[in-house]
């Protein structure tokens, strides 16, 4: 049986993390022991942030993110050009994150289908009173967290280069994964998320 996942508002404190994803699946690649990336976080500062508690944080985020995809996956974050790896870090976050994998699947995924690739912040905002809406949790988080949340879910997908922000509007890039890798997310079960992403 599968656990749907609560809605959470980490987003705005752990992002995308394509970069650090990147270093710690290299790092994997190396060992195959997620525990150690962990390790090396805390004793090696491999992240480069400021505080043993934001290595912690970052490296178990991190590292929860990489436990839902396999080594095939983690090594292509690894290896491919950061553009592939971005969205591969977007499909483990939309794999973690209730309301990221939402917006993909009902917006994003939505208009790409419908070849309407201009974003909107009342499209956000719409998207955001409709979860607050049908969601209590949602509906708890105050004004000044939801608009946090907003704005993180929109950096999120600028930096995995699904858009591109033209000012007023946000442009939607439609991803391209490489075929292999597309074939292989079939394979495993989880087209749904290729089809969120609009591939």
């Amino acid at each position: 049986m599968v656990t749907e996942l609560k809605y959470s508002s980490q987003i705005k404190d752990m992002g995308l993390l394509s970069k650090e994803m990147k270093i710690a699946c290299q790092e994997y690649k190396n060992t195959n022991d997620l525990g150690a990336i962990i390790q090396n976080s805390i004793s090696n500062n491999i992240f480069m942030v400021n505080t043993e508690r934001r290595r912690k944080e970052l490296a178990y985020k991190i590292v929860a993110r990489m436990a839902t995809l396999d080594d095939f996956l983690l090594y292509a974050i690894a290896d491919e050009p950061y553009n592939i790896s971005a969205l591969l870090s977007l499909y483990a976050l939309m794999k973690t994150d209730r309301l990221v994998f939402e917006f993909m699947n009902e917006v994003i995924k939505d208009k790409i289908e419908l070849m309407n690739y201009r974003l909107t912040d009342i499209e956000l905002n719409q998207f955001m009173l409709c979860k607050a809406q049908q969601s209590d949790i949602i509906a708890k988080w105050k004004d000044e967290n939801k608009a946090k949340v907003k704005n993180s879910l929109r950096k999120v997908l600028i930096d995995a280069g699904v858009l591109r922000d033209l000012g007023s509007v946000y442009m939607i890039m439609p991803p391209i994964l490489n075929k292999n890798i597309k074939d292989h997310i079939i394979e495993i079960g989880d087209k749904k998320y290729l089809e969120a992403l609009g591939v």
